[in-house]
């Protein structure tokens, strides 16, 4: 039996809010840096609870990366399957904060975000398994070959309780609307809990 109470896969980024409120990114002028990405924040909030926990994403070669890094260690997340992709860069997410429901956000994932090129390779299938909570995010759903390694992953769980597929829709993520609610169904059909707003559930 794994160690591990809370193993979560997916998204990771370095998130640089504005300190101004309610101001465009045109008219801020300094940011906040944090930890960003649905999986990496469901790790950080296990481990701030006392949970055993760690998240299988991968970063880029770079200072953020080295940031998300440090960061994850300080939180007393295991990053054991924090891997670096040496020709990708660590996403960053810029948002504008307009209370009390408006928060745009603008991601820089191009060419590739270093978390959509996880594989199988990455996944001790036999930790998942065993971790009372695994939690996988919809956007680990939209490329290869995180697609596949996404959906290893599920079913190396066989429907054990307690499998999350937390929805994580950025439309701005996939190819199509089609192709979101195709992949979304096939790990809706392996997870036993869902999350996700009313928006992502209509989709």
């Amino acid at each position: 039996m794994g160690n591990l109470e809370v193993i979560t896969m997916g998204r990771v980024g370095v998130d640089l809010y504005p300190e101004q409120i309610g101001t465009t990114l045109a008219e801020v002028r300094t940011f906040a840096k944090s930890l960003g990405g649905s999986a990496t924040n469901v790790a950080v909030g296990a481990a701030r609870l006392g949970r055993r926990a760690a998240v299988i994403t991968r970063v880029g070669k770079d200072g953020f990366g080295d940031y998300v890094r440090n960061a994850l260690a300080g939180f007393g997340v295991d990053t054991r399957w924090v891997s670096t992709d040496p020709t990708l860069r660590t996403p960053i997410v810029f948002c504008e904060i307009h209370p009390p429901d408006r928060f745009p956000l603008l991601f820089y994932r191009e060419p590739k975000a270093p978390d959509m090129n996880l594989t199988k390779d990455d996944l001790d299938l036999s930790e998942i398994a065993e971790a009372p909570l695994f939690w996988t995010t919809g956007t680990g759903l939209s490329d290869e070959p995180s697609r596949t390694a996404t959906l290893a992953a599920l079913d190396a769980r066989k429907g054990r309780e307690v499998t999350v597929h937390d929805l994580d829709h950025r439309p701005t993520f996939w190819r199509s609307g089609d192709d979101a609610r195709r992949w979304a169904r096939e790990a809706l059909r392996r997870a036993t809990v869902v999350v996700g707003n009313t928006e992502e559930v209509e989709m």
